[in-house]
């Protein structure tokens, strides 16, 4: 019980740090995502903390598009990464690790943005707001272009377009998490693609008013 409540402790501290040297032995971890879950799922910490700074940056990037201020992404990263260690033990090692995990963050992001709704409170992330993860780094124009997506889309078509054109997922697996068909997600990329091409201002990725 005290060894858990240790390894809990410490995972949660490794969430909030990003040394990249922490770990010692990282040299002779496994090097896909599916081998470091299946060690993390047998007891193995430092294996959870090399996915979580291997995957800790694109998730938190994805999350700043549905929240209002980088602490908020921060926060459903984390707590992403928390429920996915809380889990691992319904983790299918044969399957992509990050489709799983984003099953999670979308689960989040969805709760996240109806509860601010919910209360009369903007989801999206302000102009000038840091991103977390890059120090100093303001919203560049293509963050832009993902908040003015997040506004003209429905939630499940601005997951596909993100997870396909933000971290490059394959349309299957990106099937996987929205939990469509293939030819299903094919076809909600295509219809978003061009809602936004009738949609946005292609200078200003600012959406065309009426």
């Amino acid at each position: 019980m005290i060894a858990t409540t240790l390894a809990k402790n410490n995972l949660q501290a490794s969430l909030c740090q990003e040394s990249p040297g922490k770990l010692s032995s990282s040299a002779s971890l496994p090097k896909t995502d599916e081998e470091l879950a299946r060690k993390a799922a047998a007891g193995d910490l430092d294996a959870f903390e090399a996915l979580v700074r291997r995957r800790r940056q694109g998730l938190v990037h994805f999350l700043a598009s549905f929240s209002q201020s980088a602490s908020d992404a921060e926060d459903l990263a984390q707590e992403t990464f928390l429920r996915a260690y809380r889990n691992l033990s319904r983790y299918d090692p044969r399957k992509p690790f990050l489709t799983w995990l984003y099953v999670i963050a979308r689960r989040l992001a969805i709760n996240f943005k109806r509860n601010r709704l919910r209360r009369g409170e903007s989801p999206l992330p302000e102009a000038g707001t840091e991103i977390p993860g890059i120090e100093g780094a303001p919203f560049s124009d293509f963050d832009s272009l993902w908040v003015s997506a997040s506004k003209l889309l429905s939630p499940d078509a601005f997951m596909a377009l993100r997870l396909h054109y933000g971290e490059s997922m394959p349309v299957k697996e990106i099937a996987e998490v929205l939990g469509k068909s293939t030819t299903g997600t094919k076809v909600l990329l295509f219809r978003a693609r061009r809602s936004l091409a009738d949609k946005m201002d292609p200078q200003t990725y600012e959406p065309i008013n009426p």
